[in-house]
């Protein structure tokens, strides 16, 4: 499958879920914590009092990350390159809390998408394994 088709499913599946969730912050943070519940006390503590600022942003970033994963490869990997060892070091955020967050927004995004949808599933297994490579890579 060429990138330009990848691209065009990834975005695809990202509008299905914008049409069917609306902001998709709430469902996405939701599974991360059902997955990583210390993970919430770092946002309180991290959000200065608005964690629901800080969540959405992260979201936010995450989402850019995720459309731009076949456009702008290496802008991505220069991005966690620096993005992953500050959070472990300055920010005390484990690298699994970092990889779980994309994971999650993952996991929400793909549900949307139907199971007769096999190309569109597949780009999306793809991307998964992209990324948790990527933030390994990132972490050493």
């Amino acid at each position: 499958m060429q990138t330009k088709q990848k691209n065009e499913l990834l975005e695809a599946s990202l509008e299905r879920a914008a049409t069917i969730l609306g902001d998709i912050t709430e469902p996405v943070m939701t599974q991360y914590y059902a997955s990583h519940p210390g993970a919430k006390i770092s946002f309180q503590d991290h959000g200065l009092g608005n964690s629901v600022k800080l969540e959405a942003e992260m979201v936010e970033s995450v989402i850019y990350c995720l459309l731009n994963w076949y456009e702008r490869p290496e802008e991505i990997r220069i991005m966690f390159g620096s993005t992953v060892p500050h959070h472990k070091h300055a920010l005390n955020v484990s690298t699994e809390w970092f990889a779980g967050l994309i994971d999650a927004a993952i996991t929400i995004i793909s549900d949307t998408i139907p199971e007769t949808s096999a190309e569109e599933l597949t780009v999306w297994a793809e991307i998964r394994t992209g990324f948790q490579t990527l933030v390994e890579e990132a972490q050493s």
